[in-house]
């Protein structure tokens, strides 16, 4: 049986910008009608990464705001503030 995982977002952006940079050099290869610049190709990679982390850090930010809210406090916690707690998330 597949055991149930948590769904990632940041995962699925990096991998869609990775498997863009795929594509663009693959039809770069069989055409050579295709002119994408090479800086463009070698930040593609790097942008796919920071976009991957910008969505990572909105996806805790998320889970974390609806695990405080499980937990009955109203007000979600602020992150190394005073009274601020980990919480762990359901399994």
């Amino acid at each position: 049986m597949i055991r149930r995982h948590r769904f990632e977002p940041a995962r699925l952006v990096l991998g869609l910008a990775l498997l863009l940079v795929a594509v663009i050099h693959l039809a770069r290869a069989l055409d050579d009608d295709v002119s994408v610049p090479v800086p463009a190709l070698l930040a593609l990679p790097g942008v796919g990464l920071l976009l991957a982390a910008a969505v990572a850090m909105v996806t805790v930010a998320a889970r974390h705001n609806r695990a405080s809210r499980r937990c009955g406090r109203d007000e979600p916690a602020v992150a190394g503030g005073e009274g601020a707690e980990r919480v762990s998330p359901p399994r």
